[in-house]
C-alpha cells in the first residue's frame, strides 16, 4: 500500500512536471506568435511586390509577342518586295539586249521610249530599294526591341522564382498562427490541471481510502509482532542452501565427466605411441630421405664446388658476348662484295646524272633566248584580265541567283520532309489512339476488373456465407449484387447499370445494413473480410498467417460471443496464428494462450500463460 501511494504521488508530480513543460511550450508559443505575425506581414509585402511584378511581366510578354507578330509581317513584306525587285531587275537585263521589245506591250521601242521605259524601271528599282531599306530598318528596330524585352523578361523570372516558395512560406506561418490560436484554451485548461495537482500534492489528497487501508494494515502489524530483520535472515538463509545445491550438482557433473576421461585414458596412450613410431619410421627409411642421402654421397664423390660452379658461369656469360661480337663480324664479311657492287652502280649512276644536268643547262639557255626574241604580250593580259572581270561579275550574279534557287530549293525540300515527317506522325497518332482506346475498354469498368468482379464474387459469396452461418446460426445470408435496373419513366426505358451492391437477409427479410445491431453488423464486416482474405490468398497460392481480431466482443451478446469464439476455434487450423484483443474479462478462459498487459509505475507489463 505504501508502495501503491508512492506511485501516485510519483504519477501526480510526473504530471505536474509534464504540464508545468507544456504549458512553458505554450507560453514560449504564444510569444513566438508575435514574431510569426511580423513575418507574416512581410511575406504577405513580398509577395503583393511580386505579383505586380508578375502582371508587369505578362505584360512585357505581350508585348514581345506583339513585336514577334510585327516583325514576322515586315518579313513577309521584304519577301514580296524582293520579288518584285528580281522582276524588275529581269525587265531592265531584257533592255539592255539589242532591239529589246517593250517587256509591257511586246513591241520595238525606238530611243526615246527606249530611255523611257528604263528611266521608269529604274525609278521603281529605287523605289523598291528605299522600301526595303526602311523595312530593315524597323526589322533591326524591333529586333532590338525583342531582345531588351528578352532581357527584362529573364530578370522579372529571375526576381519571381521565389513567389512559389513566399507562397508556401505564407502558409506555413499562417498555419503555424493558427495553431497558436487555437493552443491558448489548451493552456487556459493545462493552468488549471497544474493548480489543481499543485494543491493535490501540498495537502495530500489524493487516494484517501489506499491511506486509510495503509493504517489498518499497520494495525495489524503491531499486533502480529512482525519483524523485519527474522525475515531476512532466513531468506538469506535459503539462498545460501540454495546456492550449496547448485555447486553439489556441478561437483556431480564434473566427476562424470572425469570418470569417462579416465576409461579413455589407455586407448588415447595407445593410439600416442602409434603415431610416435610411424613418425619415427617415416624420418629414418622414407624414400625422399634416402634419396636425398644418395645425392649427398654423390655429391662428395665428384668433388663439387659451388663457388667454382659460380665462376664458371661468369666466364660463360663473358664468352657468349664475344660469340656474338664475331657472328657481327661473319656477317660483315659475307656483305662487303654486294657493298663493293652497289658503290660501283652509284658511281655509275652519278656521271650519268651528271650528263643530263648538262643537257638541261643548255636547253635552259636556248629557251631563255627564245623568250628575249618574243615581243611582250602586256596589251594582251590587259584585255583578258578585264574580260575575266566581267565574267566574274556575270558569274557573281548567276552564283547569286543560284544560291537564292538553292535555299528555296532546300527550303522546298525540307517543307516536303517536314509534311511527311508529320504525316508519318499522325498516321501513328492515330494507330496508338485506336490501341489507346481499346485499352481504356479493357481496363475501364466494364473490361477486364468487371469480368473479374463477376468471376470472383460467386466464391466470395459462398466463402461469406459459409462463415456467416456458423457465427449466426444459420440466421443471416449474404448477396453481392453486381447490376440493378436504372430509375427510367417507363418500363420500356428500363436499362440494367452496373453497381456492387451488398444485400443482408434475415428470417425477416431483406433489409439495409444499417437497421442491424452493432453485434450483427460485426458479425458481418467479420465474415466478408475473412472470406475475402482466404480468396486472395488462394489466388495467390499462398496461405494466411495471421488473423488479428481487434476488439468486437463488445458488441455481442452471450451467444453471439459463444459463436464467434466457436468460429475463431473452428478456422483456427488455416492461420498460423489468431490474436484476439479485448479487455472484457470473462472471455479471459476462452483460449488456451493468453497475453496479459498490466499497467503499473513502470509502464505497460506483459505476461504469457499456456
Amino acid at each position: 500500500l505504501q508502495g501503491e501511494l508512492d506511485r501516485i504521488r510519483t504519477r501526480l508530480s510526473a504530471r505536474l512536471e509534464e504540464v508545468a513543460g507544456q504549458i512553458h511550450r505554450l507560453e514560449m508559443e504564444q510569444d513566438h506568435s508575435y514574431v510569426l505575425e511580423d513575418s507574416l506581414g512581410e511575406v504577405a509585402i513580398a509577395i503583393n511586390a511580386l505579383e505586380k511584378k508578375r502582371v508587369y511581366q505578362q505584360r512585357v510578354r505581350e508585348k514581345g509577342l506583339e513585336r514577334r507578330s510585327f516583325m514576322e509581317r515586315l518579313m513577309a513584306q521584304t519577301s514580296d518586295y524582293e520579288t518584285q525587285l528580281a522582276a524588275v531587275t529581269q525587265k531592265i537585263q531584257m533592255l539592255q539586249v539589242p532591239d529589246a521589245l517593250c517587256p509591257l506591250c511586246d513591241r520595238p521601242l525606238d530611243e526615246h521610249h527606249w530611255d523611257l521605259v528604263i528611266e521608269k524601271q529604274k525609278a521603281q528599282e529605287q523605289g523598291i530599294i528605299n522600301q526595303m531599306w526602311v523595312l530593315k530598318e524597323q526589322l533591326a528596330t524591333s529586333d532590338r526591341e525583342i531582345q531588351i524585352l528578352r532581357q527584362e523578361y529573364r530578370e522579372l523570372e529571375e526576381e519571381l522564382k521565389h513567389y512559389n516558395a513566399l507562397r508556401e512560406r505564407r502558409g506555413q506561418l499562417q498555419a503555424q498562427i493558427d495553431a497558436t490560436l487555437a493552443s491558448r484554451d489548451r493552456l487556459q485548461h493545462l493552468t488549471l490541471e497544474k493548480q489543481q495537482l499543485e494543491q493535490s500534492l501540498h495537502t495530500g489528497s489524493y487516494a484517501s481510502e489506499l491511506y486509510h487501508e495503509l493504517q489498518q494494515v499497520e494495525q495489524s502489524l503491531q499486533q502480529l509482532n512482525y519483524n523485519d530483520q527474522d525475515r531476512s535472515l532466513a531468506l538469506n538463509e535459503e539462498k545460501r542452501w540454495r546456492w550449496g545445491e547448485i555447486k553439489q550438482g556441478q561437483i556431480q557433473q564434473s566427476q562424470r565427466q572425469m570418470a569417462q576421461l579416465q576409461g579413455r585414458k589407455p586407448e588415447l596412450e595407445q593410439r600416442l605411441a602409434q603415431v610416435q613410431a610411424a613418425l619415427q619410421a617415416q624420418q629414418t627409411n622414407s624414400p625422399l630421405q634416402q634419396q636425398i642421402a644418395l645425392l649427398d654421397r654423390h655429391l662428395q664423390t665428384i668433388g663439387y664446388d659451388p663457388q667454382e660452379h659460380n665462376r664458371l658461369r661468369g666466364a660463360l656469360r663473358t664468352a657468349q658476348l664475344w660469340l656474338g661480337r664475331m657472328e657481327e663480324l661473319k656477317q660483315a664479311q659475307q656483305q662487303y662484295p654486294q657493298v663493293e657492287q652497289r658503290i660501283g652502280e652509284l658511281t655509275r649512276q652519278l656521271e650519268a646524272r651528271s650528263g643530263d644536268r648538262t643537257a638541261v643547262r643548255q636547253q635552259m639557255q636556248a629557251l631563255h633566248q627564245q623568250l628575249q626574241d618574243i615581243p611582250d604580250p602586256g596589251d594582251r593580259i590587259k584585255a583578258t584580265e578585264k574580260q575575266i572581270q566581267l565574267l566574274r561579275s556575270s558569274l557573281d550574279s548567276l552564283l547569286a541567283t543560284k544560291g537564292r534557287l538553292q535555299q528555296q530549293q532546300q527550303h522546298l525540300a525540307a517543307l516536303q520532309s517536314q509534311s511527311e515527317e508529320q504525316r508519318k506522325q499522325l498516321a501513328t497518332s492515330h494507330r496508338q489512339e485506336r490501341v489507346y482506346r481499346e485499352l481504356a475498354t479493357a481496363f475501364g469498368k466494364n473490361g477486364i476488373q468487371a469480368l473479374m468482379i463477376e468471376n470472383v464474387l460467386p466464391q466470395l459469396e459462398g466463402e461469406t456465407n459459409q462463415i456467416l452461418s456458423r457465427l449466426s446460426g444459420n440466421q443471416l445470408h449474404v448477396q453481392f449484387v453486381t447490376q440493378r435496373a436504372s430509375r427510367g419513366r417507363s418500363k420500356k426505358n428500363t436499362k440494367l447499370i452496373d453497381t456492387l451492391d451488398i444485400l443482408i437477409a434475415d428470417a425477416r427479410g431483406t433489409r439495409a445494413y444499417e437497421t442491424y445491431s452493432g453485434g450483427e453488423a460485426f458479425r458481418i464486416n467479420f465474415a466478408i473480410r475473412l472470406a475475402l482474405a482466404r480468396l486472395l490468398a488462394h489466388r495467390a497460392g499462398t496461405s494466411l498467417q495471421m488473423l488479428i481480431v481487434d476488439e468486437g466482443f463488445g458488441t455481442q451478446d452471450r451467444e453471439g460471443c459463444d459463436r464467434l469464439i466457436a468460429a475463431i476455434n473452428a478456422i483456427a487450423s488455416e492461420f498460423a496464428c489468431i490474436l484476439t484483443v479485448t479487455h472484457m474479462p470473462q472471455f479471459r478462459e476462452a483460449f488456451q494462450a493468453r497475453i496479459e498487459v498490466s499497467k503499473n509505475q513502470n509502464g505497460s507489463q506483459l505476461s504469457l500463460s499456456v
